[in-house]
Protein backbone atom coordinates (compact mmCIF):
# COMPACT_ATOMS: atom_id res chain seq x y z
CA UNK A 1 0.00 0.00 0.00
CA UNK A 2 1.50 3.47 -1.04
CA UNK A 3 2.70 5.69 2.20
CA UNK A 4 0.36 8.61 0.71
CA UNK A 5 -2.85 6.55 1.87
CA UNK A 6 -1.63 5.75 5.37
CA UNK A 7 -2.36 8.00 8.15
CA UNK A 8 -1.21 8.82 11.67
CA UNK A 9 -3.78 7.60 14.80
CA UNK A 10 -3.74 8.17 18.12
CA UNK A 11 -4.85 4.71 20.00
CA UNK A 12 -5.67 4.85 24.05
CA UNK A 13 -5.54 1.16 25.48
CA UNK A 14 -5.00 -0.92 28.33
CA UNK A 15 -2.15 -2.99 28.35
CA UNK A 16 -2.03 -6.98 29.97
CA UNK A 17 -0.90 -5.37 33.16
CA UNK A 18 -3.55 -3.16 33.48
CA UNK A 19 -1.80 0.07 32.79
CA UNK A 20 -3.27 2.80 30.18
CA UNK A 21 -1.25 3.10 27.07
CA UNK A 22 -1.15 5.71 24.66
CA UNK A 23 0.51 5.00 21.22
CA UNK A 24 0.89 6.53 17.65
CA UNK A 25 0.58 4.35 14.73
CA UNK A 26 0.59 3.95 11.11
CA UNK A 27 -2.35 2.71 9.26
CA UNK A 28 -4.64 3.33 6.32
CA UNK A 29 -8.17 3.30 8.41
CA UNK A 30 -9.11 3.07 12.25
CA UNK A 31 -9.88 -0.02 11.61
CA UNK A 32 -6.33 -0.91 10.67
CA UNK A 33 -4.76 1.13 13.49
CA UNK A 34 -7.07 -0.84 16.21
CA UNK A 35 -5.84 -4.56 14.80
CA UNK A 36 -1.98 -3.07 15.06
CA UNK A 37 -2.93 -1.92 18.19
CA UNK A 38 -4.51 -5.14 19.63
CA UNK A 39 -1.41 -6.71 18.02
CA UNK A 40 0.71 -5.13 20.56
CA UNK A 41 -1.61 -6.73 22.84
CA UNK A 42 -3.29 -3.29 23.67
CA UNK A 43 -7.42 -3.63 24.44
CA UNK A 44 -8.43 -0.45 22.22
CA UNK A 45 -9.87 2.40 24.73
CA UNK A 46 -9.95 5.19 21.58
CA UNK A 47 -8.68 5.41 18.26
CA UNK A 48 -8.78 9.13 16.71
CA UNK A 49 -6.54 10.90 13.61
CA UNK A 50 -3.58 12.07 15.18
CA UNK A 51 -2.79 15.69 13.57
CA UNK A 52 -2.04 19.33 13.69
CA UNK A 53 -5.49 20.34 15.08
CA UNK A 54 -5.20 18.45 18.55
CA UNK A 55 -6.71 15.26 19.45
CA UNK A 56 -10.15 17.08 21.09
CA UNK A 57 -10.36 18.96 18.13
CA UNK A 58 -9.76 16.90 15.65
CA UNK A 59 -12.60 13.87 16.74
CA UNK A 60 -14.73 17.14 17.02
CA UNK A 61 -14.52 18.00 13.38
CA UNK A 62 -14.23 14.42 11.52
CA UNK A 63 -17.29 12.77 13.96
CA UNK A 64 -19.75 11.97 11.87
CA UNK A 65 -23.64 14.09 12.35
CA UNK A 66 -25.56 10.91 12.86
CA UNK A 67 -27.99 10.50 16.13
CA UNK A 68 -27.04 7.22 16.91
CA UNK A 69 -29.52 6.37 19.33
CA UNK A 70 -32.27 7.64 16.87
CA UNK A 71 -30.91 5.50 13.89
CA UNK A 72 -30.92 2.48 16.16
CA UNK A 73 -34.94 2.84 17.33
CA UNK A 74 -35.82 3.88 13.52
CA UNK A 75 -33.43 0.58 12.45
CA UNK A 76 -35.76 -1.57 15.13
CA UNK A 77 -38.94 -0.30 13.93
CA UNK A 78 -38.10 -0.87 10.43
CA UNK A 79 -37.11 -4.77 11.15
CA UNK A 80 -40.13 -4.76 13.69
CA UNK A 81 -42.31 -3.86 10.45
CA UNK A 82 -40.98 -6.86 8.55
CA UNK A 83 -38.00 -5.14 6.43
CA UNK A 84 -34.53 -6.93 5.59
CA UNK A 85 -32.01 -5.39 7.12
CA UNK A 86 -30.65 -3.76 3.69
CA UNK A 87 -33.96 -2.76 2.82
CA UNK A 88 -34.54 -0.75 5.95
CA UNK A 89 -30.88 0.79 5.65
CA UNK A 90 -31.81 2.03 2.35
CA UNK A 91 -35.01 3.06 3.81
CA UNK A 92 -33.42 5.38 6.07
CA UNK A 93 -30.77 6.62 3.52
CA UNK A 94 -33.16 7.73 1.88
CA UNK A 95 -35.57 9.21 4.35
CA UNK A 96 -32.31 11.74 5.31
CA UNK A 97 -30.31 12.19 2.20
CA UNK A 98 -29.69 15.02 2.70
CA UNK A 99 -28.53 14.85 6.50
CA UNK A 100 -25.63 13.28 5.33
CA UNK A 101 -27.11 9.80 6.29
CA UNK A 102 -26.80 8.33 2.83
CA UNK A 103 -23.17 8.92 3.48
CA UNK A 104 -23.34 6.96 6.15
CA UNK A 105 -25.15 4.11 5.83
CA UNK A 106 -23.95 3.69 2.37
CA UNK A 107 -20.51 1.44 3.32
CA UNK A 108 -22.58 -0.27 5.83
CA UNK A 109 -24.90 -1.43 2.94
CA UNK A 110 -22.27 -2.40 0.95
CA UNK A 111 -20.61 -4.46 3.56
CA UNK A 112 -23.95 -6.36 4.05
CA UNK A 113 -24.37 -7.17 0.11
CA UNK A 114 -21.33 -8.68 0.69
CA UNK A 115 -22.25 -11.58 3.16
CA UNK A 116 -20.65 -9.38 6.54
CA UNK A 117 -22.49 -9.44 9.58
CA UNK A 118 -24.07 -5.87 10.82
CA UNK A 119 -22.16 -5.93 14.11
CA UNK A 120 -18.63 -6.99 12.34
CA UNK A 121 -19.33 -4.00 10.00
CA UNK A 122 -20.30 -1.23 13.24
CA UNK A 123 -16.75 -3.00 14.80
CA UNK A 124 -15.06 -1.48 11.63
CA UNK A 125 -16.66 2.25 11.84
CA UNK A 126 -15.31 3.27 15.25
CA UNK A 127 -15.91 6.54 14.82
CA UNK A 128 -19.66 6.14 13.85
CA UNK A 129 -20.89 3.67 15.89
CA UNK A 130 -19.94 3.43 19.45
CA UNK A 131 -18.46 0.09 20.48
CA UNK A 132 -21.17 -0.76 23.06
CA UNK A 133 -23.57 -0.87 19.97
CA UNK A 134 -21.29 -3.30 18.32
CA UNK A 135 -21.16 -5.54 21.17
CA UNK A 136 -24.67 -5.42 21.64
CA UNK A 137 -25.80 -6.32 18.18
CA UNK A 138 -22.88 -9.18 17.66
CA UNK A 139 -24.68 -10.64 21.03
CA UNK A 140 -27.83 -10.42 19.64
CA UNK A 141 -26.77 -12.28 16.45
CA UNK A 142 -26.49 -15.41 18.12
CA UNK A 143 -29.70 -15.28 19.43
CA UNK A 144 -31.59 -13.87 16.64
CA UNK A 145 -32.95 -10.66 19.01
CA UNK A 146 -31.30 -7.80 16.70
CA UNK A 147 -34.29 -5.56 17.62
CA UNK A 148 -34.60 -6.03 20.80
CA UNK A 149 -30.66 -5.15 21.30
CA UNK A 150 -31.26 -1.98 19.01
CA UNK A 151 -34.06 -0.93 21.38
CA UNK A 152 -32.19 -1.78 24.63
CA UNK A 153 -29.16 0.01 23.17
CA UNK A 154 -31.84 3.44 21.91
CA UNK A 155 -33.16 3.23 25.72
CA UNK A 156 -29.97 3.24 27.52
CA UNK A 157 -28.43 5.70 25.20
CA UNK A 158 -32.02 7.79 26.21
CA UNK A 159 -31.24 7.13 29.95
CA UNK A 160 -27.86 8.61 30.43
CA UNK A 161 -29.17 11.97 28.03
CA UNK A 162 -31.46 12.35 30.19
CA UNK A 163 -28.83 12.31 33.17
CA UNK A 164 -26.04 14.56 31.59
CA UNK A 165 -28.88 17.16 30.54
CA UNK A 166 -29.66 17.39 34.39
CA UNK A 167 -25.98 17.56 34.63
CA UNK A 168 -25.43 20.78 31.97
CA UNK A 169 -28.66 22.21 33.15
CA UNK A 170 -27.38 22.76 36.84
CA UNK A 171 -23.70 24.21 35.26
CA UNK A 172 -25.49 26.47 33.06
CA UNK A 173 -26.57 29.44 35.43
CA UNK A 174 -23.12 29.07 37.16
CA UNK A 175 -21.20 29.31 33.88
CA UNK A 176 -23.86 32.52 32.79
CA UNK A 177 -22.94 33.94 36.03
CA UNK A 178 -19.62 33.63 35.51
CA UNK A 179 -19.35 35.07 31.77
CA UNK A 180 -21.58 38.05 33.23
CA UNK A 181 -18.96 38.70 36.25
CA UNK A 182 -16.10 38.80 33.41
CA UNK A 183 -17.85 41.07 31.15
CA UNK A 184 -18.52 43.48 33.99
CA UNK A 185 -15.04 43.37 35.37
CA UNK A 186 -13.28 44.08 31.69
CA UNK A 187 -15.50 46.77 31.40
CA UNK A 188 -14.75 48.19 34.87
CA UNK A 189 -11.10 47.46 34.27
CA UNK A 190 -10.46 48.55 30.17
CA UNK A 191 -13.24 51.44 30.42
CA UNK A 192 -13.77 53.24 33.68
CA UNK A 193 -10.74 52.84 35.24
CA UNK A 194 -8.39 54.16 33.16
CA UNK A 195 -10.95 57.35 32.65
CA UNK A 196 -10.96 57.52 36.25
CA UNK A 197 -6.82 57.35 36.28
CA UNK A 198 -6.58 60.13 34.61
CA UNK A 199 -8.75 62.63 36.18
CA UNK A 200 -7.28 61.46 39.69
CA UNK A 201 -3.46 61.85 38.19
CA UNK A 202 -4.37 65.74 37.06
CA UNK A 203 -5.42 66.49 41.32
CA UNK A 204 -2.79 66.70 43.88
CA UNK A 205 -4.80 65.03 46.78
CA UNK A 206 -3.48 62.19 48.60
CA UNK A 207 -4.77 58.74 47.73
CA UNK A 208 -4.72 55.46 49.19
CA UNK A 209 -2.78 52.83 48.28
CA UNK A 210 -5.07 50.67 47.31
CA UNK A 211 -6.83 52.63 44.94
CA UNK A 212 -3.38 54.28 43.90
CA UNK A 213 -2.46 50.76 42.95
CA UNK A 214 -5.69 49.49 41.21
CA UNK A 215 -5.34 53.67 39.53
CA UNK A 216 -1.77 52.72 38.24
CA UNK A 217 -3.36 49.87 36.79
CA UNK A 218 -6.09 51.67 35.10
CA UNK A 219 -3.21 54.13 33.17
CA UNK A 220 -0.84 50.87 32.51
CA UNK A 221 -4.81 49.66 30.34
CA UNK A 222 -5.01 52.92 28.93
CA UNK A 223 -1.04 53.23 27.52
CA UNK A 224 -1.45 49.55 26.70
CA UNK A 225 -4.97 48.49 25.73
CA UNK A 226 -4.10 45.92 23.00
CA UNK A 227 -2.36 44.45 25.80
CA UNK A 228 -4.71 43.93 28.11
CA UNK A 229 -7.77 43.22 25.42
CA UNK A 230 -5.46 40.17 24.77
CA UNK A 231 -4.36 39.21 27.65
CA UNK A 232 -8.07 39.19 29.27
CA UNK A 233 -9.24 37.49 25.89
CA UNK A 234 -6.65 34.79 27.00
CA UNK A 235 -8.87 33.70 30.14
CA UNK A 236 -12.09 32.60 28.35
CA UNK A 237 -10.08 31.19 25.04
CA UNK A 238 -8.47 28.83 27.87
CA UNK A 239 -11.17 27.96 29.34
CA UNK A 240 -13.25 26.70 25.89
CA UNK A 241 -9.68 24.91 24.74
CA UNK A 242 -10.05 23.05 28.34
CA UNK A 243 -13.61 22.27 27.98
CA UNK A 244 -13.40 21.25 24.73
CA UNK A 245 -10.36 18.97 25.45
CA UNK A 246 -12.09 17.50 28.15
CA UNK A 247 -15.26 17.20 26.12
CA UNK A 248 -13.14 14.89 23.58
CA UNK A 249 -12.05 12.60 26.11
CA UNK A 250 -15.62 12.00 27.39
CA UNK A 251 -14.69 14.20 30.88
CA UNK A 252 -12.78 11.14 31.79
CA UNK A 253 -9.80 13.62 33.01
CA UNK A 254 -8.25 13.07 36.35
CA UNK A 255 -8.06 17.14 36.69
CA UNK A 256 -11.69 17.19 37.21
CA UNK A 257 -11.85 14.33 39.65
CA UNK A 258 -9.97 16.34 41.77
CA UNK A 259 -11.91 19.07 42.52
CA UNK A 260 -13.43 19.60 45.35
CA UNK A 261 -17.61 18.21 45.60
CA UNK A 262 -17.50 18.76 41.70
CA UNK A 263 -14.97 15.26 41.43
CA UNK A 264 -17.17 13.19 43.85
CA UNK A 265 -20.44 14.19 41.63
CA UNK A 266 -18.74 13.60 38.62
CA UNK A 267 -17.52 9.57 39.51
CA UNK A 268 -21.30 9.36 40.81
CA UNK A 269 -22.44 10.08 37.40
CA UNK A 270 -19.66 7.97 35.55
CA UNK A 271 -20.43 4.95 38.03
CA UNK A 272 -24.31 5.53 37.18
CA UNK A 273 -23.48 5.39 33.47
CA UNK A 274 -21.46 2.26 33.81
CA UNK A 275 -23.88 0.49 36.11
CA UNK A 276 -26.79 0.89 33.88
CA UNK A 277 -24.91 0.35 30.08
CA UNK A 278 -23.15 -2.84 31.89
CA UNK A 279 -26.80 -4.03 32.91
CA UNK A 280 -27.67 -3.57 29.30
CA UNK A 281 -25.41 -5.65 27.57
CA UNK A 282 -25.87 -8.78 29.79
CA UNK A 283 -29.07 -8.35 29.36
CA UNK A 284 -28.27 -8.37 25.70
CA UNK A 285 -26.54 -12.13 26.46
CA UNK A 286 -23.07 -10.56 26.97
CA UNK A 287 -20.72 -12.21 29.74
CA UNK A 288 -20.65 -10.58 32.90
CA UNK A 289 -16.89 -10.24 32.54
CA UNK A 290 -17.08 -9.05 28.97
CA UNK A 291 -19.60 -6.28 29.96
CA UNK A 292 -17.74 -5.00 32.32
CA UNK A 293 -14.70 -4.50 30.53
CA UNK A 294 -17.07 -3.15 27.46
CA UNK A 295 -18.50 -0.69 29.68
CA UNK A 296 -15.17 0.64 31.45
CA UNK A 297 -14.37 3.10 28.98
CA UNK A 298 -17.29 5.01 30.88
CA UNK A 299 -15.19 5.23 33.60
CA UNK A 300 -12.43 7.58 34.30
CA UNK A 301 -8.60 6.22 33.92
CA UNK A 302 -8.31 5.88 37.77
CA UNK A 303 -11.25 3.93 37.68
CA UNK A 304 -10.40 1.82 34.28
CA UNK A 305 -7.35 0.82 36.50
CA UNK A 306 -9.14 -0.41 39.56
CA UNK A 307 -11.70 -1.98 37.35
CA UNK A 308 -8.66 -4.10 35.38
CA UNK A 309 -8.26 -5.34 38.54
CA UNK A 310 -11.13 -6.30 39.58
CA UNK A 311 -11.96 -8.14 36.62
CA UNK A 312 -8.75 -10.50 36.65
CA UNK A 313 -10.32 -11.00 40.39
CA UNK A 314 -13.46 -12.16 38.84
CA UNK A 315 -11.83 -14.45 35.89
CA UNK A 316 -10.68 -16.27 38.95
CA UNK A 317 -14.14 -16.86 40.43
CA UNK A 318 -14.29 -14.33 43.25
CA UNK A 319 -17.58 -12.98 43.54
CA UNK A 320 -18.52 -9.77 41.36
CA UNK A 321 -19.56 -7.77 44.91
CA UNK A 322 -16.59 -8.46 46.60
CA UNK A 323 -14.41 -7.22 44.14
CA UNK A 324 -16.06 -4.49 43.52
CA UNK A 325 -16.40 -2.99 46.33
CA UNK A 326 -12.90 -4.07 46.92
CA UNK A 327 -11.72 -1.59 44.11
CA UNK A 328 -13.65 1.04 45.03
CA UNK A 329 -16.28 1.06 42.56
CA UNK A 330 -19.09 -0.10 44.76
CA UNK A 331 -21.00 1.51 47.74
CA UNK A 332 -22.62 -0.45 50.37
CA UNK A 333 -25.92 0.14 48.98
CA UNK A 334 -24.67 -1.62 45.80
CA UNK A 335 -22.06 -4.08 47.08
CA UNK A 336 -25.79 -5.60 49.02
CA UNK A 337 -27.63 -5.56 46.01
CA UNK A 338 -24.63 -7.53 44.15
CA UNK A 339 -25.01 -9.58 46.46
CA UNK A 340 -28.49 -10.20 46.12
CA UNK A 341 -28.08 -10.75 42.55
CA UNK A 342 -25.79 -13.16 43.14
CA UNK A 343 -28.71 -15.41 44.54
CA UNK A 344 -31.48 -14.54 42.47
CA UNK A 345 -29.71 -14.74 39.21
CA UNK A 346 -30.83 -11.50 37.80
CA UNK A 347 -27.65 -9.65 37.51
CA UNK A 348 -28.87 -6.95 35.10
CA UNK A 349 -32.02 -6.16 36.42
CA UNK A 350 -29.59 -5.42 39.63
CA UNK A 351 -27.50 -3.27 38.20
CA UNK A 352 -30.46 -1.21 36.28
CA UNK A 353 -31.41 -0.38 40.23
CA UNK A 354 -28.20 0.04 41.13
CA UNK A 355 -27.56 2.90 38.12
CA UNK A 356 -31.12 4.34 39.28
CA UNK A 357 -30.13 4.63 42.91
CA UNK A 358 -26.74 5.98 41.97
CA UNK A 359 -28.92 8.52 39.62
CA UNK A 360 -31.13 9.91 42.48
CA UNK A 361 -28.34 10.75 44.83
CA UNK A 362 -26.82 12.33 41.87
CA UNK A 363 -29.25 14.60 41.29
CA UNK A 364 -29.56 15.11 45.18
CA UNK A 365 -26.04 16.36 45.26
CA UNK A 366 -26.19 18.25 42.23
CA UNK A 367 -29.24 20.46 44.14
CA UNK A 368 -27.07 20.94 46.99
CA UNK A 369 -24.32 22.05 45.16
CA UNK A 370 -25.92 24.23 42.97
CA UNK A 371 -27.68 25.21 45.96
CA UNK A 372 -23.92 26.23 47.78
CA UNK A 373 -22.05 27.53 44.61
CA UNK A 374 -24.58 29.75 42.99
CA UNK A 375 -24.71 32.24 46.28
CA UNK A 376 -21.19 31.56 46.43
CA UNK A 377 -20.20 32.86 42.93
CA UNK A 378 -22.39 35.54 43.41
CA UNK A 379 -21.08 36.64 46.05
CA UNK A 380 -17.72 36.65 45.18
CA UNK A 381 -18.56 38.37 41.91
CA UNK A 382 -20.10 41.30 43.65
CA UNK A 383 -17.39 41.49 46.10
CA UNK A 384 -14.90 41.64 43.35
CA UNK A 385 -17.08 44.08 41.51
CA UNK A 386 -17.77 46.44 44.82
CA UNK A 387 -14.13 46.44 45.51
CA UNK A 388 -13.23 47.99 42.03
CA UNK A 389 -16.06 50.71 42.32
CA UNK A 390 -15.44 51.44 46.05
CA UNK A 391 -11.57 51.80 45.48
CA UNK A 392 -12.44 54.02 42.69
CA UNK A 393 -14.75 56.33 44.53
CA UNK A 394 -12.19 56.62 47.16
CA UNK A 395 -9.84 59.45 45.63
CA UNK A 396 -13.14 61.17 45.22
CA UNK A 397 -14.20 61.47 48.65
CA UNK A 398 -11.22 62.01 49.55
CA UNK A 399 -10.85 65.07 47.22
CA UNK A 400 -14.73 66.09 48.01
CA UNK A 401 -13.49 66.59 51.65
CA UNK A 402 -10.26 68.53 51.23
CA UNK A 403 -12.17 71.02 49.53
CA UNK A 404 -14.28 71.46 51.65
Amino acid sequence: MSSTNMHHFRVAGRAASGDLRIVKLRAADAAGARRLAQGEGLAVLSCEPAGLAGPGLRRIATRPRIDVALFAQELASLLEAGLGIIEALETLSEKDARGGMDRVLQPLTEALREGRRLSAVMADMPETFPPLLAASVASSEETGDVVAALRRYADNTQSLRRLRAKVTGAAVYPCMLLVVGLLVVAFLLGVVVPRFSLLIESSKGDIPAASRMLLALGGAINRHPLLFATGFSCVPLSLVIVGLRARAAGWNTDWMARLPMVGALTRTFRHAQFYRTTGMLIEGGIPAVRAFETAGALLSPADRVRLGAALSAMRQGHPIAVVLADAGLADAVARRMLNVSQRTGQLATILQRIATFQETSLERGIDVAARLFEPTLMVFIGLVIGAIVVLMYLPIFDLASSLQ
